[in-house]
């Protein structure tokens, strides 16, 4: 790759991290790669092997936090709640309640959202956030994006789906899920499942959890599958053999 400006994408999950590549003029070809164990150990060797542009500090990378490394609950709408301190307090002592998580060890952060409408919550591990950066920055290339993989999918597909669904992101040990009804987003839910179990029967154990009935069945995975809408990100897509 001679162009000088390359762009990058890495996906962090449980059991490693694939990242792809492309010079950012149209039709360059994608690099990709992947490497297994320890996520942050997965992401510093491919960053040994990445291509880079001539002019370094231009290149530009996107990197999504799959599962287990965010937790994601929907905030209901509390009208005593005025300011954003207010709802990110709300957030925190929500996240600590109801999942047990230590607050000075997460970055909690909350999506925007209509009045009167719920709001959905993120919670990432400051630890991880910090290593990551580091070690970008050890690599002089620049992290633009930094985002749950969910929250990414979602932004990606959401004028793709029916008003009442749900978004599947299924992985290697976890499937999050997005549950969308009369067009806005009604709950979320992340489960750890077995590596070689059934989409069909992690989604019942889902809907169980949130309380949410079956609705129309939206996928999105970098590999075929049955209702499938597209990959994680274009370049992550497994190549068709």
């Amino acid at each position: 790759m001679s162009f000088p400006f390359i762009e990058h994408v890495a996906w962090l999950h449980s059991a490693g991290a694939e990242w792809a590549a492309r010079a950012r003029w149209r039709g360059a070809p994608v690099w990709r790669a992947r490497s297994a164990g320890d996520p942050l150990t997965a992401c510093a060797e491919l960053l040994e092997q990445v291509p880079r542009g001539p002019v370094r500090f231009l290149d530009r990378a996107t990197l999504l936090l799959g599962f287990p490394h965010v937790h994601y609950l929907m905030l209901p709408w509390q009208t005593g709640l005025y300011s954003s301190d207010d709802w990110q307090g709300f957030a925190e002592a929500t996240f600590s309640q109801q999942a047990g998580l230590d607050l000075p060890a997460w970055q909690v952060q909350l999506a925007d959202g209509a009045f009167g409408q719920q709001r959905l919550a993120v919670a990432t591990p400051r630890d991880l956030l910090y290593d990551l950066r580091d070690l970008f920055k050890l690599h002089h290339l620049p992290l633009v994006t930094c985002e749950p993989l969910l929250t990414a999918v979602a932004r990606r597909y959401w004028r793709h789906l029916p008003d009442d669904c749900v978004l599947a992101v299924p992985e290697a040990e976890g499937l999050s899920c997005l549950y969308r009804q009369h067009g806005v987003l009604d709950q979320v839910c992340a489960i750890p499942t077995q590596p070689d179990s059934a989409l069909n029967d992690n989604l019942f154990t889902a809907g169980l959890l949130v309380e949410r009935a079956a609705l129309p069945l939206r996928v999105v995975a970098n590999t075929p599958t049955d209702e499938r809408l597209g990959p994680l990100h274009p370049w992550l897509e497994e190549p068709s053999v």
